[in-house]
């Protein structure tokens, strides 16, 4: 009777132990397939992470030119001024200018004492 006890409890560890393998391999397989996908999301992320800094650092390289740009302007409208300013100044030392008054332009006066 005994031996026909340890054949049934050997039976039952048989299954559990089969269970438990089956058990294993499933989540193996589960895990896997997590794993796949991780790296397939990391690598969808990655790409488009990639794709945003380079749109990014496009959008600042074209602030850079329009800045750049921008400050050449400025430049060579300040010099424009600067010889407008001098040319009208000269125009009045010389006379030309007729009757004006320069009390009413308190930074033209200044250009003119200099």
């Amino acid at each position: 009777m005994e031996n026909t006890n340890y054949e049934e409890e050997l039976k039952n560890d048989r299954r559990l132990v089969c269970s438990l393998i089956y058990e294993i391999n499933f989540r193996k397989e589960k895990l896997s397939q997590m794993e796949r996908e991780n790296n397939e999301m990391t690598t969808t992320l990655r790409g488009l992470i990639n794709g945003l800094i380079a749109k990014i650092n496009s959008k600042d390289s074209n602030l850079w030119g329009w800045e750049l740009q921008y400050n050449v302007t400025v430049r060579q409208l300040k010099g424009k001024n600067a010889a407008l300013c001098r040319a009208f100044a000269e125009a009045i030392r010389k006379g030309k200018a007729g009757n004006f008054k320069l009390s009413c332009f308190p930074s033209l006066a200044k250009v003119l004492a200099s």
